[in-house]
């Protein structure tokens, strides 16, 4: 599935790799004179209900972000990483000391595995809660030998998007679906109709479940810490100008090194999509095929909905193949 996603995005962004994987200046130079690239946006699905995105900022410039998108879809930033499945968020937020781990992103850190293993995984059992399940879920990463990881920040009970509005980006998956596959067929991930049904249910069962959401939603991320999870603390506000989709293998994208070339107030989404495919296969129970599959393109859809619910129609996705 992610296989036909990295040849899609190689085909739109005409990517030409060097031998070490990583593309040289050479590369972004010729991207400069091919002039300014058009990437899709989040309202052209009708999707982006947040506030994070280049249309609501006045303090940056459109041929510096022009700059940035380009030297991001050639690889300019991306690094090696050990971990194969999620483990830190997408947040383009750093540290006080203005760093982050260098480890695969998606929306929550590990909690999309959570988050995607029960939207995907088709089970009506009604006797365990989110905060059971992360617990359950991060155990079961840790007998795979994965590390696990969440965070916060420093001035709110619970710093992440993609957990403290959890409830809200179900919802968001159950009344737009069609739109958010919409955006997963563009970029090749076919989401059959079954296979909607089968989350949007699931989706609803949980909404529907008294109880199932944490009340305290910081108590979710204690839950994972609790269970072995890494912990961060990020500073300061949202500065996300996209979202960069990542399907080099073995590799994440450096946002202290974006912040530190063109500035604090330039920021990225970061989603290493080629991770998915390994966590859905972990987590899965029941060795199905069909199962596996389902669970990859659930965390897909939490990533997607999560970057719907936080960020803006003008978020655009810049792909790096």
């Amino acid at each position: 599935m992610f296989e036909s996603l990295k040849n899609l995005l190689k085909h739109f962004t005409g990517s030409q790799e060097s031998t070490s994987g990583i593309s040289t200046q050479d590369t972004i130079s010729s991207a400069a004179d091919a002039g300014h690239t058009q990437y899709i946006t989040l309202g052209q699905f009708n999707l982006g209900t947040g506030s994070i995105g280049p249309d609501n900022r006045n303090d940056i410039d459109q041929n510096i972000l022009n700059q940035m998108y380009r030297a991001i879809a050639s690889g300019l930033f991306n690094v090696p990483v050990n971990n194969s499945i999620p483990e830190i968020c997408v947040d383009g937020r750093t540290n006080k000391n203005g760093y982050r781990k260098s480890a695969p992103c998606a929306a929550g850190g590990t909690l999309s595995i959570v988050y995607g293993g029960d939207l995907g995984s088709n089970s009506a059992a009604t006797d365990i809660n989110e905060v059971q399940l992360t617990t359950q879920t991060i155990n079961k990463l840790k007998e795979k030998g994965h590390q696990a990881g969440v965070h916060g920040d420093d001035h709110s009970d619970c710093g992440c998007g993609a957990c403290s509005k959890a409830p809200t980006i179900y919802q968001h998956i159950t009344e737009r679906i069609n739109d958010l596959s919409s955006l997963t067929n563009q970029l090749g991930i076919n989401i059959t109709e079954s296979e909607k049904e089968s989350i949007v249910q699931q989706a609803k069962n949980r909404l529907s479940q008294a109880g199932f959401f944490a009340e305290n939603r910081a108590s979710v991320v204690q839950a994972a810490q609790d269970s072995g999870a890494d912990y961060e603390e990020l500073v300061g506000q949202h500065n996300e100008l996209g979202i960069a989709l990542n399907t080099r293998v073995g590799t994440t994208v450096d946002r202290s090194a974006i912040r530190s070339k063109y500035g604090p107030q330039y920021d990225m989404f970061v989603v290493d999509a080629w991770t998915f495919g390994n966590a859905a296969k972990d987590i899965n129970s029941t060795g199905n095929e069909a199962d596996e599959q389902r669970i990859a393109k659930a965390i897909t859809l939490q990533n997607v909905a999560t970057a719907s619910v936080l960020g803006h129609g003008s978020l655009p996705i810049i792909p790096i193949a």
